[in-house]
């Protein structure tokens, strides 16, 4: 037998060993694939029991060792809830004891100057003090901000904060306490030093 011959019957044999291979591939692959339904139908159709052991169960047995999300997250807004509740009420205390302060205090300014155009009320947190031709002050609290709100007829409005190292309240744009701006500005209407006590 030639060369040649030998060449073509190796080449040929080659030829139909891959088809054969290519065909049987393919009749698995078609194999698998017809019988996938069946299989998934029989999963659906089994009882509920059955079908949880392909890994819910066991699934479900991990996520029961992880702590709830939920659970953790209310429990972080009910501290953080009662903190600000705390603050909340420190703020009313320490700005209702200042306002009841500078009443006082401009009130007994009006008895000792003997002043007729002169009125002082206090309600509701807020702090009205009329002086007549030198202007009209309006103190009150501002408890979502925790401030004291001034208006002044000599510098405007104001916001004051309160420093609870220092215990008192501050101008976070002047760095002025309201004690001083107040002590400032009434002595400077009424020709005289005239203290604030702010506490």
């Amino acid at each position: 037998m030639s060369t040649i011959r030998l060449s073509t019957r190796l080449l040929l044999c080659t030829r139909r060993t891959s088809i054969y291979l290519s065909n049987a591939s393919s009749i698995g692959n078609r194999a698998i694939a017809s019988a996938w339904p069946t299989a998934a139908a029989a999963v659906r159709c089994a009882p509920a029991s059955t079908r949880r052991t392909f890994g819910t169960a066991s699934s479900s047995r991990l996520d029961s060792s992880k702590p709830d999300p939920a659970s953790s997250t209310s429990k972080t807004r009910a501290q953080l809830d009662a903190e600000e509740r705390k603050l909340l009420h420190e703020y009313e205390k320490i700005a209702t004891h200042t306002l009841e302060e500078l009443a006082i205090r401009f009130d007994d300014i009006g008895e000792e100057l003997g002043l007729d155009d002169y009125d002082v009320e206090y309600a509701n947190g807020v702090l009205t003090v009329s002086m007549g031709e030198k202007g009209t002050y309006v103190i009150n609290k501002q408890p979502p901000n925790k401030q004291i709100w001034i208006s002044s007829p000599v510098s405007g409005p104001e916001r004051f904060d309160y420093d609870y190292a220092k215990k008192e309240w501050f101008c976070r744009h002047t760095k002025e306490t309201l004690g001083t701006l107040l002590n400032r500005e009434i002595s400077a209407a009424f020709g005289g030093e005239f203290a604030m006590p702010i506490s």
